[in-house]
C-alpha cells in the first residue's frame, strides 16, 4: 500500500495538470504553477524523495526556461512587426492566387506555409497566419480550422526547436542528435497529414487525383527536415521542410507566379533571419565566439535583429513598432509563465527521485516493450500542456529513466516522446481554442476536435509501430 501511495505522490504533478485542465479548465499558467507546487510538496513531504536538490533543480530549470522564452519573444515580435507592416496579408494573398486549386493550396498551407511560420515563431502563430489564407480561398470555417491545426505537424522544430532543446538537455543528448532522430521518426507522420489534407479537401476523388502528389510532398518535407538536421542547422529543420515543399510546389507553377509577382520585400525579413542563423551557426569561429555569451546564444538575438530589419524595410514607424512590441509582450507573458512553471516542475520531478520511481514502475510493468508505449506517454504530455516544450519538461525525465531501466534505446524513446508530444498538442484545449478563434468558431471547439483527431490518432499509431520495431530490431 505504501508503494502505491509513493507512485501516486510521484505522479501528483501530472495528475494536477490533468485535473486542472480537463475538469476545472484552468488557464495553462495556473496549471503549470499548481504542477510545480505539487512537485515541490511531493519532494519535501514524501519520505522516499529528496528535497535537498530543489534549489539546484530550480536554478537549472530557470536557465533552460530563459533560453526558451527568449526565443519565443523574438518570434512573436517578428510576427507582429510583419503584421504591422502588411507583410502577412500580402503573403497570404499571394499564396492564394498562385495555388488556386483547393487541394494544392491546402497542401501548400499544411506542409509549406504553416510549418514555416510555426517553425520560426512557434506556439500556434502558424495557425493565426494560415487560417486567413484558407478562409480567403473559400474553405469553410471548420475545414480552415482543421487544416490550420494540421499545419502544426512540425512542432518539434516550432520556435526554432525550443521544445527539442528542452528535451535534448533533459535527455542528455545533443540538440542535433535528438533533431536527427525526431526527423527520422517524423517521416511517415508527414505523409499521414499530407494524405489527410487531400482527403479532407477533395474527398475520395481528390485522394485518387492528388494522392500520389500528397505522398510526394510529404516525402519532400520529411527529406528536407532530415537533411537539414544532419548536415545544416538543425534548428531550421522545420523551416527547411516548409520551404522545400513551398519551393517545389510553387516552382511547378512558375508561370502563374510570374504573373502574380513574388512579394520579395515582404519575405525579405525571413531571408535575413535564415541567413543570420546560417552564418552564426555554420561559421566555426563565429559560432565559438557567440556561444560564449547567453545574449548571443541560440536564435533569440537573430529574431530580434530580424524584427528591427523588418521594421526598417517595411516602413513600420515608431508608434506602429511600439504597438507591435506591446502586442508581442501581451502574447508572450502568459505563455512565458506557463513555460517557466512546467520546466521547473519537470526539473524538480527529476531531481527529487519521483521520475526515477515512476520510471522504475513502468520498466517493471512493461519491461523491454516500454519503447512501444512511450509515444502514448508523450501524447498525454502534449495534450495536457498544449506545448511540446511543456510535454518534454514534464515527461522526458520519466521517459529516459524508464528506457534506461529496461535497457531500451534512450535516443529512440526521446525522439518518440518529442514527436508524439508535438502531434497531440493539436488537440490540447488552448490550441483548439486558438484555431476556433482564428476561424470564428468559438463555442464549436468539439467539432474542430472531432475532425482534427483522426490523423493525430493514425500518427500516434505509426509512432507506436516505430517503437515496436525499435524493440524488435
Amino acid at each position: 500500500m505504501i508503494e502505491i501511495f509513493g507512485y501516486v505522490v510521484a505522479g501528483a504533478p501530472f495528475l494536477v495538470a490533468g485535473v486542472g485542465l480537463i475538469v476545472f479548465r484552468w488557464p495553462a499558467v495556473w496549471v503549470g504553477v499548481a504542477s510545480l507546487a505539487g512537485a515541490v510538496m511531493a519532494a519535501v513531504l514524501w519520505p522516499g524523495f529528496s528535497g535537498g536538490g530543489i534549489p539546484g533543480a530550480m536554478w537549472k530549470g530557470l536557465g533552460t526556461a530563459g533560453e526558451v522564452v527568449y526565443v519565443l519573444f523574438g518570434g512573436l515580435l517578428l510576427y507582429n512587426v510583419l503584421e504591422a507592416g502588411g507583410a502577412i496579408r500580402t503573403v497570404s494573398v499571394f499564396l492564394g492566387e498562385v495555388a488556386s486549386e483547393k487541394e494544392v493550396l491546402a497542401l501548400l498551407v499544411v506542409l509549406g506555409a504553416a510549418p514555416f511560420f510555426e517553425s520560426v515563431t512557434g506556439f500556434g502563430v502558424g495557425v493565426v497566419i494560415s487560417a486567413p489564407i484558407l478562409l480567403a480561398a473559400g474553405f469553410s470555417r471548420l475545414k480552415s480550422a482543421v487544416l490550420a491545426s494540421w499545419g502544426q505537424l512540425a512542432v518539434p522544430w516550432g520556435a526554432l526547436g525550443v521544445g527539442t532543446l528542452v528535451g535534448a538537455e533533459i535527455a542528455g543528448e545533443s540538440f542535433r542528435r535528438l533533431s536527427v532522430a525526431s526527423a527520422w521518426v517524423s517521416l511517415p507522420v508527414f505523409v499521414v497529414y499530407a494524405l489527410a489534407t487531400v482527403a479532407l479537401t477533395g474527398g475520395r476523388e481528390g485522394l485518387w487525383r492528388r494522392g500520389a502528389e500528397a505522398l510526394f510532398y510529404g516525402g519532400v518535407m520529411g527529406a528536407a527536415a532530415l537533411l537539414c538536421s544532419l548536415y545544416a542547422v538543425p534548428e531550421l529543420s522545420g523551416v527547411a521542410g516548409g520551404l522545400a515543399v513551398s519551393a517545389v510546389l510553387l516552382g511547378l507553377r512558375a508561370r502563374r507566379m510570374g504573373r502574380t509577382g513574388v512579394p520579395v520585400r515582404e519575405l525579405a525579413p525571413y531571408g535575413f533571419l535564415l541567413a543570420s542563423l546560417a552564418f552564426a551557426n555554420g561559421v566555426g569561429p563565429v559560432r565559438d565566439f557567440l556561444g560564449g555569451a547567453f545574449v548571443f546564444e541560440g536564435p533569440g538575438p537573430w529574431l530580434l535583429l530580424s524584427s528591427a530589419f523588418a521594421a526598417l524595410l517595411l516602413g513600420v514607424g515608431r508608434r506602429a513598432f511600439a504597438g507591435a512590441l506591446g502586442r508581442a509582450a501581451g502574447q508572450w507573458l502568459p505563455v512565458a509563465g506557463t513555460i517557466f512553471a512546467f520546466i521547473l516542475a519537470g526539473e524538480v520531478v527529476a531531481e527529487s527521485g519521483a521520475a526515477a520511481l515512476l520510471a522504475g514502475g513502468a520498466a517493471a510493468l512493461l519491461g523491454g516493450a516500454y519503447a512501444a508505449a512511450s509515444p502514448l506517454v508523450g501524447a498525454l504530455g502534449g495534450f495536457l500542456t498544449g506545448s511540446n516544450t511543456g510535454s518534454n519538461a514534464l515527461f522526458m525525465p520519466f521517459q529516459i529513466g524508464a528506457a534506461h531501466g529496461t535497457g531500451g534505446r534512450e535516443e529512440l524513446v526521446a525522439a518518440l516522446q518529442n514527436v508524439a508530444g508535438s502531434q497531440s498538442n493539436m488537440l490540447a484545449p488552448q490550441r483548439v481554442v486558438l484555431a476556433a478563434t482564428a476561424t470564428g468558431l468559438l463555442g464549436q471547439e468539439s467539432k474542430v476536435v472531432r475532425m482534427v483527431a483522426p490523423p493525430v490518432a493514425v500518427s500516434l499509431l505509426v509512432l507506436v509501430v516505430v517503437g515496436v520495431l525499435g524493440v524488435v530490431f
